[in-house]
């Protein structure tokens, strides 16, 4: 049988969550929702959501501009505000090109 568990959670590290939204980087809900996770201890926490409000855009893939992202301070969490859409953040956040691995959920 086959696993699914990323080597992270099999050397006893705590799991890695990668957090994104539509709603952009400030928003209220990402913020705690990122406060909770890094506050319970129990995971490494990323963040690669939009650097803006981008709801109407959640499926789409920027493919005429370049996208860029700039690390963001979130306490305890490892964050970047991305230039492109909720699929693009999703996108650059498990292709290792901003962190360096790939988050187990």
């Amino acid at each position: 049988m086959e696993s699914n568990i990323n080597s992270t959670t099999c050397s006893g590290d705590r799991p890695t969550v990668m957090v994104t939204n539509d709603d952009g980087i400030d928003a209220p809900g990402l913020r705690a929702l990122v406060r909770v996770l890094v506050s319970s201890n129990r995971f490494k926490v990323l963040v690669c959501a939009p650097d803006s409000e981008k709801s109407a855009f959640s499926h789409s893939v920027t493919w005429r501009n370049s996208v860029s992202a700039k690390p963001v301070e979130i306490g305890g969490a490892t964050a970047f505000a991305v230039t492109g859409t909720p699929a693009d953040c999703t996108s650059l956040g498990i292709s290792k090109a901003l962190f360096p691995l790939v988050p187990d959920l």
